[in-house]
């Protein structure tokens, strides 16, 4: 069985306290059976009756409360989680204690991935040059960079990929009056999902620029001027992280097609430059800053949020197949 291995995988640490997006507000967190009963039982009666008490169930599912502002009820004001500060890791439920890492089986192919939801991974595709992604597990657990042209499904995938872009490049470049029609058609599919979603938690700057209509001339300024500052640190996140998207997404929804996911991806790409471009605009702005925000949210309501996804996934086939 050949063994993929995301490049933060094995090294990977939680910021907790110091996380600027923590992966502990904004969405309900699943509680499995093993770990309400391993609630239930514990010794520090404290501890106990706290969790116990921030547990909901609804149709046979639990979930911790979420706080108005979208936080764990167990989440504390300094970012740390009571469970793991009163105990260990072991004791959290399945979600806390394996995230952000994923992993998926298929045929005879077992790939080690991680959310890019989380902060430590958005910085690790921002970073690290494109080569140092994905690695090939052998035998022996050491690691070897992946060769995609060696892995002839993904090196189909990575042509067709840039087949779209390319297409669609040549009909928005230097076209600003088609790019600013694009930016706010993505920023309305955007205000959509925050509204229908409760999952979709609305970040600061990310859309002001979009309340009110610009015109071509004044789009285009402050565009070139947004590329001029972010573009060799955009592209090359935005080439490591379509590598790392095409080769998830296809586990994550194995009823997409080809075609399906590689628009999907694309509505991604473009939907964090949207927001980072709206963002930009801020006095204080700061790009490794501001695309942890702006990534953290498109993977949470792209990926993670299943009626987000389908919002998101519907309207980006209407508007640039």
């Amino acid at each position: 069985m050949k063994v993929y291995v995301f490049g933060a995988y094995k090294d990977f640490k939680c910021i907790a306290g110091d996380c600027m997006a923590t992966c502990c507000s904004g969405w309900k967190i699943v509680v499995d059976k093993e770990a309400y009963k391993r609630f239930k039982n514990m010794e520090n009666s404290t501890l106990r009756e706290d969790i116990l008490s921030n547990i909901v169930e609804n149709n046979g599912v639990c979930s911790f409360k979420n706080k108005n502002n979208g936080d764990c009820a167990m989440l504390d004001s300094d970012g740390l989680c009571r469970i793991q500060r009163n105990s260990d890791e072991k004791t959290l439920c399945n979600t806390c204690r394996k995230y952000p890492r994923l992993s998926f089986k298929r045929e005879n192919i077992m790939l080690l991935s991680m959310a890019a939801s989380c902060p430590v991974v958005i910085n690790y595709l921002c970073k690290y040059d494109y080569s140092n992604i994905w690695y090939e597990m052998s035998d022996d657990k050491k690691m070897h960079t992946i060769e995609f042209d060696e892995i002839p499904e993904l090196s189909y995938e990575v042509k067709k990929l840039n087949e779209l872009f390319t297409k669609i490049r040549e009909k928005y470049s230097k076209k600003s009056d088609k790019l600013c029609e694009l930016f706010y058609d993505f920023a309305d599919i955007a205000v959509d999902m925050i509204i229908k979603c409760n999952d979709c938690i609305y970040i600061d700057g990310s859309l002001d620029i979009y309340e009110s209509q610009m015109d071509e001339n004044s789009f285009s300024k402050k565009y070139d001027k947004f590329i001029h500052e972010y573009e060799k640190r955009l592209i090359k996140f935005e080439k490591n992280y379509s590598l790392y998207r095409l080769l998830t997404a296809g586990y994550e929804n194995n009823n997409q097609s080809l075609s399906e996911r590689l628009y999907q991806i694309t509505g991604e790409i473009i939907m964090n430059r949207v927001i980072l471009f709206s963002m930009a605009q801020s006095e204080d702005n700061d790009f490794s800053l501001d695309i942890v925000q702006s990534v953290h949210w498109v993977y949470k309501a792209a990926i993670h949020g299943k009626i987000s996804a389908g919002i998101m996934h519907k309207k980006v086939l209407e508007k640039l197949a």
